[in-house]
């Protein structure tokens, strides 16, 4: 009984700090802690993190980076939003799959793109799955921990930093698509 006790105490902690979080995005007016750093650099260390986790699942991580992409902003968010994205991309892709990340800047604006191999995401959920507590998977259950907030969660910190976020499937592939203007 306390270990059931210990991951559910686990559990709710996570979905509180979580729900926090977004509280927080959600009425902060302006961006903290503005400055210029390598995005670039930054990509690669976050990806970096979850190289463990694809091994052990299975899945090819790889990435495109352009180097030296500098940009002002939070160093913080952007790691916040590559995190949820490449760990959303690792979960959603079966054994033996790709997941890609990709940086670029094309004239004024910064792209990142994760794309992962797996199941589609039916044209008529792509806009429902960035609204809090929203899943595609009705049958995933909550013993994994997720909660449908991460990708509400990145939304909110884009459109903080005045940027947009979609997401698209096509081919088997499925393609998170950040951009902000530089």
């Amino acid at each position: 009984w306390v270990d059931y006790i210990q991951n559910e105490i686990q559990s709710m902690d996570k979905l509180i700090n979580e729900l926090l979080l977004l509280t927080k995005i959600e009425n902060v007016d302006n961006i903290q802690e503005r400055k210029i750093f390598d995005v670039s650099k930054e990509t690669e260390m976050t990806i970096s993190m979850f190289e463990s986790m694809a091994y052990e699942r299975n899945v090819k991580l790889s990435s495109k980076i352009q180097e030296n992409i500098m940009v002002n902003g939070n160093k913080e968010d952007i790691e916040h939003i590559l995190s949820t994205l490449i760990d959303n991309a690792i979960k959603h892709t079966e054994s033996g799959n790709d997941v890609i990340v990709e940086l670029s800047k094309e004239k004024n604006e910064l792209i990142i793109q994760v794309k992962n191999e797996g199941k589609e995401i039916p044209e008529k959920e792509r806009e429902k799955i960035f609204e809090r507590f929203y899943r595609v998977d009705k049958a995933r259950s909550r013993k994994d921990n997720r909660y449908g907030l991460g990708l509400a969660i990145a939304k909110n910190i884009v459109l903080l930093h005045k940027g947009k976020i979609k997401a698209s499937s096509m081919d088997g592939i499925t393609t998170f698509q950040v951009t902000f203007k530089k």
